[in-house]
């Protein structure tokens, strides 16, 4: 019978396979698998120090191939099509972009699915200066692997303390992402509300 504690011990057996799946997870968006990340520390699976090690590592490692995937874009192929779609998507999520770039690469981060990518990408083919584009990253990513394994932990320790059964716990927690992509996306809504009201004044 499949139970959190055979879960638990099987993760645990697969911690290293987990860690490198945390790396490849941060280089396509990360949200899930660092929640994911966060469920299984909680339960005792991973250990958290090394699963913020690998957080960390796929997302400086995120971070470079972005900018430098923009910096070569606008040296050698400035009429991409991807680059301008890369363009009007931050422009039209991040309108301020240029004016705030601290900001704006700080809140990419935590905005809809695919947008830090494209964000990254922008700056660089921006040539958005190298040490503000460090801070922001730096500080974002600190940020937003605090929140998000946290947030992890709180699905796990609520849905435990709901039921152990396995298929309601992890029927609990299917339920929380759900809500979690839907507040995501009230957020990302308010934000690129309050942007284009500041370029409007």
């Amino acid at each position: 019978m499949l139970t959190l504690g055979y879960i638990k011990h099987f993760a645990a057996v697969n911690a290293g396979f987990a860690y490198l799946l945390i790396v490849i997870g941060i280089l396509v968006e990360g949200e899930i698998v660092v929640i994911l990340a966060g469920i299984f520390t909680h339960l005792g699976a991973l250990n958290i120090y090394l699963v913020i090690l690998f957080i960390l590592i796929g997302g400086v490692i995120k971070s470079f191939i972005g900018y430098s995937i923009g910096n070569y874009l606008q040296k050698n192929h400035s009429h991409n099509r991807f680059l301008r779609q890369a363009e009007s998507r931050v422009n039209y999520f991040l309108p301020n972009f240029l004016n705030k770039p601290f900001l704006s690469i700080f809140l990419s981060r935590f905005l809809l699915f695919g947008m830090h990518l494209f964000a990254l990408i922008f700056t660089g083919y921006k040539k958005i200066k190298i040490s503000k584009f460090i801070k922001a990253e730096a500080s974002s990513l600190i940020a937003w692997s605090i929140v998000m394994l946290f947030i992890g932990y709180f699905f796990s320790y609520t849905a435990l303390s709901i039921s152990r059964d396995v298929r309601n716990f992890f029927g609990i927690i299917l339920i929380f992402f759900i809500m979690f992509f839907i507040l995501e996306k009230i957020i990302a809504f308010v934000i690129e509300l309050f942007e284009t009201r500041g370029i409007d004044k």
